[in-house]
């Protein structure tokens, strides 16, 4: 038996390394700006693929012979290219963009053929050339806009830039801009995203089947890449808008010994000039409401197997309303990374990241000034390696680590009230993790992608943790179906860098694909994922006033298991694909407010919430057209989320704030011909969750309503069509018009209704008894005009 197993070991050893293999490696750009482009197709001999990573690097093992390379990526020109291998060779390739020729827009079938082959399920991919295609609310192309649009992912209101996907809270969304974390990712309370459209390179998001590499959120990843700069020509844009204007310059950065760009550069900006026209409105002369953020990117070859990027990011919101309160709220971010080709087979990146999200609440009434100040800033390094092992196995594997510092409050006096200071304690976190993720393809028809990440977080000092007579902050009473806070005992100090409580986490991670024929293909995904922060919410959509509070003495860490399955098909040689995918996912220790929660100046939070289960399944169906003068994709989701913690709706599950269960989105692009393009897409969505009272009740000479279920009522459903025109210059001119129309048929979509007691009788408020219910909109239908052109 022993010789036996030795001579099939050796024989499998003589197999795997006996044939003379090479590697083709190097870098794929875009030819007119250098430009490295990521998740382009390399296909060897119409058989063995592979694609470029998040730098645009490649490497496949090759027979030594002459091989048949095909380069293919949507919207360039394919490339195919015979190379004779004897030895190791380093080649990049550079394409050019895809000029239609007839007038249509044609997706290359090898994306399709991509989707059907890849491991990868409930991924979204979007490149910024698509994102602005799309109607843009008040002629603003936006990334998050755009992916609600998408199935599985939905948004609470026309006019939050706020997702939810597959039924999870805004807070269970990981957000990365070059891997620096985006905590807020709103500008004018919802209305348009922190994100640039013309600095955007790619988005990716991920719904499931997360690779290992991630980690730290519940329900997403969104992966979103900065523009690198052009290395071939210095250039740029400028567009203007009816409430924004931005510009962005790009160009090479050249050695003093040769005309040769060693890397390029990138700059952006935007600034909204709403504030400037509030004069025009009476009640509005004396308030101010406007954002600005500017973006970086630069690039350096220091040798040719060494590069080092530094990105950026800073926004700001102000609004001031005429003496009666203002509020300033922003993010700003800094990630300096390194990459190096250690061989023609290892890849190692290294980056170190800055992360800061801060708000600023201001009380202007008289004699009553205040200033609320929040802050949360983290500290990340992440080295990560990537193996390229051979054709049928790469394996990445890295650490993950993250030092957080929350500042959840302080007050201070503003011109000269007599406030008293007071400052909420500061508290501290490490969260490390390491993984290990392998893909691996089995057969011709199998292949595996799966991982293991374990993640650790450190409650830090220094703190005084508060201590309660029971052990816990709260106390259910069964018989009144409330909560009771328990009585405050003492408190126990924890120097500086000293742990307070220590939690572990380990996150299997699997996905298979298994291919059916050549155009269609059956995929199943499994993730365990952990989150160790909290945003602490009694709304429906983020605002820039929510509490991040990390997990410690008495807030467990959230985790949640996903399984998804799918089936992928394409049509008539890649013009049609369809995709259809169920998931499951159960959620533990998620965190909710208790009835009556106070959770703005309260600084022991865990008084204010309890903790419990959720669940979230459903069906998502997309069919996309790909090819001809009209393409576009027809999307509809049935889904379902639920939460159940004790205390809150008579102990049974209720809809969470993000259940939706049916969504519809409609999305077409027609190309007329040259000049004109056009887009169209219509939303319709059941009615979101929301506490109506059921009954009132006067206490002291007030009229008080009485709530009972918690999401037990829902708003009306909502639907609306948005148009767009853009028209492009004739040849040799420049500047490009876009003309959108958003809610056609000026529908008033609900965003709230809330109930009062006020009456009126000629000028004078009184109450009259009577119950009335008021429905919020935000806006009916919005024309608007942008102007853009290059330089």
């Amino acid at each position: 038996m022993t010789k036996r197993f030795v001579f099939l070991f050796s024989f499998f050893t003589f197999a795997l390394f006996g044939q003379e293999k090479f590697t083709l490696s190097g870098y794929i750009k875009d030819n007119s700006s250098g430009e490295k482009l990521l998740g382009v197709n390399i296909i060897v001999d119409n058989t063995s693929g592979t694609t470029t990573n998040d730098y645009g690097y490649y490497s496949i093992s090759l027979e030594k012979g002459t091989h048949q390379v095909e380069i293919s990526y949507l919207g360039y020109k394919t490339i195919l290219q015979e190379i004779n291998i004897t030895k190791s060779q380093k080649i990049d390739f550079n394409l050019s963009e895809e000029l239609a020729q007839l007038d249509e827009i044609v997706i290359s079938s090898n994306n399709t053929r991509k989707k059907i082959a890849s491991t990868e399920m409930s991924v979204i991919s979007l490149k910024g050339e698509t994102i602005k295609k799309m109607p843009a609310i008040l002629g603003e192309p936006d990334v998050l806009k755009s992916l609600q649009l998408l199935p599985g992912v939905s948004s609470v209101n026309e006019a939050s830039s706020g997702f939810n996907v597959r039924g999870g809270s805004v807070d269970q969304n990981l957000i990365l801009l070059d891997e620096a974390t985006i905590y807020n990712a709103s500008h004018l309370f919802g209305f348009f995203s922190v994100f640039n459209s013309d600095a955007i390179k790619n988005a990716k998001l991920y719904k499931g089947g997360i690779p290992a590499t991630y980690g730290g959120r519940l329900s997403s990843v969104l992966d979103i890449k900065q523009k690198e700069g052009n290395t071939k020509e210095f250039g740029g844009n400028i567009g203007i808008g009816l409430l924004s204007a931005k510009a962005l310059v790009e160009g090479p950065i050249l050695k003093k010994d040769k005309e040769e760009a060693s890397g390029s550069y990138m700059l952006a900006g935007r600034r909204s000039y709403i504030d400037l026209f509030s004069f025009l409105l009476e009640d509005f002369k004396n308030s101010s409401l406007f954002f600005y953020d500017f973006n970086l990117k630069a690039n350096y070859d220091v040798n040719k197997n060494n590069r080092l990027f530094l990105s950026g990011y800073f926004g700001r919101d102000t609004f001031e309303l005429d003496g009666l309160v203002g509020t300033t709220w922003g993010n700003s971010s800094a990630t300096l990374r390194w990459t190096s080709v250690l061989n023609e087979k290892l890849f190692l990146q290294t980056s170190g990241v800055y992360s800061s999200y801060e708000y600023n609440l201001d009380n202007l009434r008289t004699g009553s000034e205040f200033r609320w100040k929040s802050n949360i800033t983290n500290y990340n390094l992440k080295p990560k390696l990537s193996w390229y092992i051979n054709n049928n196995n790469t394996l990445n594997t890295g650490i993950d680590i993250t030092y957080y510092q929350f500042k959840p409050g302080k007050i201070s006096s503003l011109r000269g009230s007599s406030i008293n200071e007071e400052k909420f304690s500061d508290k501290f976190g490490l969260e490390n993790g390491m993984y290990v993720d392998l893909k691996q393809k089995l057969s011709d028809k199998l292949s595996l992608q799966y991982g293991l990440r374990w993640s650790n977080f450190n409650r830090l000092g220094s703190e005084e943790i508060v201590e309660y007579e029971t052990g816990t902050p709260l106390t259910y009473n069964a018989e009144q179906n409330t909560y009771e806070e328990n009585e405050v005992i003492g408190t126990t100090s924890f120097s500086s860098g000293k742990s307070i409580e220590s939690f572990n986490g380990f996150e299997p991670r699997i996905s298979a694909r298994y291919l059916i024929n050549d155009e269609s293909s059956f995929k199943l995904s499994y993730n365990r994922m952990y989150q160790y922060l909290h945003l602490i919410s009694n709304t429906t959509s983020p605002t820039p006033l929510d509490v991040w509070s990390p997990s410690g003495p008495y807030i467990e860490p959230q985790y949640a298991d996903q399984f998804a399955v799918g089936y992928f098909k394409s049509f008539k040689d890649g013009k049609y694909d369809l995709s259809l995918e169920t998931y499951y996912k159960k959620l533990n220790d998620v965190t909710d407010f208790i009835d009556g929660a106070d959770l703005l100046f309260t600084e022991d939070i865990e008084t204010q919430i309890a903790q419990g289960e959720g669940r979230a399944y459903g069906l998502e169906m997309q069919l996309s057209k790909n090819e001809g003068k009209l393409t576009g994709w027809l999307s509809y989701t049935l889904a379902r989320s639920e939460t159940k913690v004790l205390g809150i709706n008579n102990n049974a599950y209720y809809p969470s704030n993000s259940d939706q269960l049916h969504e519809l989105n409609l999305v077409g692009f027609y190309k007329l011909n040259k000049r004109w393009d056009f887009g169209a897409n219509f939303v319709f969505g059941s009615g979101r969750p929301v506490t109506y009272p059921t009954g009132r009740y006067e206490q002291n000479g007030l009229v008080v309503a009485d709530y009972d279920n918690r999401n037990g009522n829902r708003l009306p459903a909502y639907h609306r069509l948005d148009l767009s025109a853009t028209l492009n210059p004739k040849k040799g001119k420049n500047g490009t018009w876009t003309f959108s129309l958003i809610n056609v048929y000026n529908r008033q979509n609900a965003a709230s209704i809330y109930f009062n007691e006020v009456g009126e009788i000629g000028e004078t408020d009184i109450a009259t008894g009577m119950t009335q219910a008021t429905k919020l909109s935000f806006f009916g239908i919005v024309p608007s005009i942008s102007y853009q052109f290059k330089f």
